[in-house]
C-alpha cells in the first residue's frame, strides 16, 4: 500500500509559498499614513457585519495595531495589509473583544517566517497572557513547516516581546517610541470595582496617543466619561472613540434570554457607567478640542442596522467638529 501522506519537499515548498504570499502582500492604502478600522463592533458578540475590536494604523510600509479582536488577521487581510509589516500591537484591555485573536496573530506570524520580537504592550497580565500563548502553541513548533524541520525555528515564545504597563498612570506617560510613532498612555474610566477589591487591584484599561509626523490619533479603548481621556485627547488631530446607543443597548439586554434576570442591573449599570454616550463623546471632544471624531466599536452594532443616528445624536450641542461612524475596512 503506497503511503498516503505528502512527501516532506511538498510540505516544505507549500511552506515556502505561503510565506512568499504572506511576504510579498502590498499595502492598499491610498496615502502613506491612516487609521483603519478594521472591527467595529463593541462586545463579545460575533457579527456578520461588523468584526470585534481591532484597529490599524499604517505609517510607510509599518502597521500598529490597537487591540486585536476575533478575525484580526482575517480583516488585515481584507485591508491588503501583511501580518509582516506589523510592528507591535497595543492593547487596551484583557476583555476578549479586545484580545481574542493575540494568540493566532504571535502563532501565525511565527509560522510565516518573522522571529523578530514582536512588542505586546498592554495592562498587567500581558506578559503572562501572551507567555502561556506561546506554550500553549508549542505543539506548532513540531510542525515540519521549516526547511531543515522544526528545529531550524526558533521558539515562538522568542519572537514576542510583551510588556506589562504600570498600574498607576495618571498622567499621558510616553510608553513606545520609534522612527515612526511615538505612544503615549493613561489609564481610562471602563472599571469601577470597589476600591481595595481583588479587581481593583488587577484590572487596567487604558487609552492611546499615537502622534506621528503629520497628524495625531488618541484610541479612546473602552471607558466611560474620562478626564484622564480628555487630557490625553488634547488637541489632538483624531479622536477614535467607542460608543455606546444606551437606549437600543438596554432594550435589547432587557429582553435577552440568555441574560439572567438578576444579572440585568449590573449590567445595566455597567453600559450607563463605564462607556460613553454620544453626549459624553461631545463633551470630552469639545473640551480637548480634537479636530475630528471617528465613532467604533458601536453598542449594540446588531446586523441589518441601517439606522446609525443613535451612535452620534446628542454629540452636536457641544461640539462642532466632524464625526464620523465607522464601518469595518475604513481609512481615516
Amino acid at each position: 500500500m503506497q503511503n498516503s501522506q505528502p512527501p516532506m519537499k511538498w510540505l516544505v515548498l507549500a511552506a515556502a509559498l505561503a510565506f512568499s504570499l504572506q511576504a510579498t502582500t502590498t499595502l492598499a492604502a491610498p496615502h502613506p499614513l491612516s487609521w483603519i478600522t478594521l472591527g467595529t463592533g463593541g462586545g463579545p458578540l460575533i457579527r456578520q457585519q461588523r468584526s470585534e475590536p481591532a484597529n490599524a494604523l499604517v505609517i510607510n510600509d509599518a502597521v500598529y495595531l490597537f487591540d486585536c479582536g476575533s478575525g484580526t488577521e482575517r480583516q488585515l487581510v481584507r485591508a491588503g495589509l501583511s501580518l509582516h509589516q506589523v510592528k507591535a500591537i497595543f492593547v487596551s484591555h484583557h476583555h476578549i473583544d479586545h484580545d481574542a485573536d493575540l494568540g493566532q496573530l504571535i502563532t501565525s506570524r511565527w509560522m510565516f517566517n518573522s522571529y523578530q520580537p514582536l512588542p505586546i504592550i498592554g495592562p498587567a497580565g500581558t506578559v503572562s497572557m501572551v507567555t502561556h500563548l506561546a506554550e500553549a502553541n508549542a505543539a506548532v513548533e513540531l510542525a515540519p513547516i521549516g526547511a531543515s524541520g522544526p528545529q531550524s525555528k526558533p521558539a515562538i515564545r522568542s519572537t514576542v516581546a510583551p510588556v506589562d504597563l504600570a498600574m498607576t498612570m495618571d498622567v499621558p506617560t510616553e510608553i513606545y517610541k520609534d522612527d515612526n510613532i511615538r505612544v503615549l498612555a493613561i489609564t481610562n474610566s471602563h472599571y469601577h470595582f470597589p476600591a481595595n477589591s481583588n479587581e481593583a487591584r488587577q484590572a487596567r484599561s487604558y487609552a492611546y496617543r499615537i502622534e506621528t509626523a503629520q497628524r495625531s490619533f488618541v484610541f479612546t479603548g473602552d471607558t466611560g466619561p474620562s478626564a484622564h481621556v480628555t487630557a490625553l485627547a488634547k488637541g489632538a488631530d483624531v479622536l477614535i472613540s467607542e460608543v455606546i446607543d444606551l437606549d437600543k443597548m438596554k432594550a435589547i439586554l432587557q429582553h435577552a434570554a440568555d441574560l439572567p434576570a438578576a444579572m440585568l442591573p449590573n449590567m445595566l449599570a455597567h453600559m450607563q457607567e463605564d462607556h460613553l454616550t454620544p453626549t459624553a463623546i461631545g463633551e470630552m471632544a469639545a473640551k480637548a478640542g480634537v479636530k475630528e471624531v471617528v465613532l467604533t466599536h458601536l453598542a449594540p452594532g446588531m446586523d441589518g442596522d441601517t439606522d446609525l443616528s443613535g451612535y452620534s445624536k446628542g454629540i452636536a450641542p457641544t461640539y462642532q467638529g466632524k464625526v464620523r461612524v465607522a464601518e469595518d475596512l475604513q481609512r481615516f
